[in-house]
């Protein structure tokens, strides 16, 4: 027979966290801030001078939240057109992308 103590502890031991995994993919034209936001997210760091990605960028992070640990593993895609041919791999079972990140030219706002 078993028996619940305080604390979610069945038969002394602690209780079991659940991981949830999800590859993001960051899409959108160059100089608009993908790198910026994956870093900021990632290591809690701003650079106002980002260098360029080169090809794709590969960074992950955990998050905790009540009995669910939330890894995301996040490709940074470079936003010059002669890298969109790395798109199809990149996103390849991937759980989301954002393709929202566009560069907006003073005329077209």
């Amino acid at each position: 027979m078993s028996s619940r103590g305080s604390g979610g502890r069945t038969n002394g031991t602690l209780p079991q966290t659940k991981i949830c995994q999800f590859k993001l993919v960051l899409l959108g034209d160059m100089a608009v801030g993908k790198s910026s936001l994956v870093l900021r997210f990632v290591k809690g760091q701003f650079d106002e001078f980002q260098e360029t990605t080169i090809g794709a960028a590969f960074l992950a992070q955990s998050v905790c939240l009540d009995d669910t640990t939330v890894k995301f593993e996040i490709w940074d895609t470079a936003g010059q057109e002669r890298y969109h041919s790395l798109a199809p791999d990149v996103l390849q079972r991937s759980s989301g992308r954002h393709r929202g990140l566009r560069h907006h030219q003073a005329g077209h706002l």
